[in-house]
């Protein structure tokens, strides 16, 4: 009786081991990928994209409404930025050195025929979406940039109304996904902008001083 409960003793503990170790081992891994990734530059969804100090975005747009602009202001704050939309210039109070300048260009929308009904109308077709922006650093030259998104799209010409809305649906969806990429790509961006300013000194300082007379 005595060994028989030693027994099943000795096999809890053995499990309660086994267990430990699977944990231990799992989150070992855990914590190498995560320093893989991080080394990789690759960044989790919603965690800030620029250092700390740089954290307001001011949206620029040709026009006064801007259904990308609407996407972005919703998106920064996902990212820990601070989003300033509507204004023509940094604001009064904020630091420009704080500052993202992000510059608009009108949205397009191309529609690509890809199917159609025996009768000759049009069944299905692929939305491309795009648009051109420049970004703004402190200190640095705009960096010009552009963003396209596509999707497939069937229509049915019988629910016209229905599909309407659908349509502004699918691109509301593709506005927010260019917010996201055009955010998460703000690293990027700034390493660049760093190194064209840290080209520039190279340059001045490689640049013979004028003689005076």
């Amino acid at each position: 009786m005595q060994s028989s409960i030693a027994e099943r003793s000795m096999s809890r503990i053995n499990q309660m081991i086994c267990k430990g170790l699977n944990q231990g081992k799992l989150i070992f891994v855990v914590a190498v990928f995560a320093v893989t990734l991080q080394g990789c530059g690759f960044k989790l969804r919603g965690t800030q994209a620029l250092p700390s100090y740089l954290n307001n975005v001011v949206i620029l747009t040709q026009f006064d409404y801007l259904p990308l602009s609407r996407a972005l202001d919703t998106r920064l704050p996902v990212y820990q930025l601070t989003s300033i939309v509507g204004e023509k210039s940094i604001p009064e109070g904020i630091e420009p050195t704080t500052v993202v300048i992000i510059k608009l260009q009108p949205e397009e929308l191309e529609r690509r025929l890809l199917s159609v009904f025996s009768n000759g109308q049009v069944a299905e077709y692929e939305l491309i979406y795009s648009v051109k922006y420049d970004v703004v650093f402190p200190f640095s030259e705009p960096i010009s940039a552009s963003m396209t998104v596509a999707r497939e799209y069937q229509d049915d010409p019988d629910q016209v109304l229905a599909k309407s809305r659908e349509l502004e649906l699918v691109l509301n969806e593709m506005r927010a996904e260019s917010a996201d990429r055009m955010i998460r790509l703000l690293s990027n961006q700034y390493t660049q902008a760093l190194a064209s300013i840290e080209q520039r000194k190279i340059n001045r300082l490689g640049q013979p001083e004028a003689v005076q007379q």
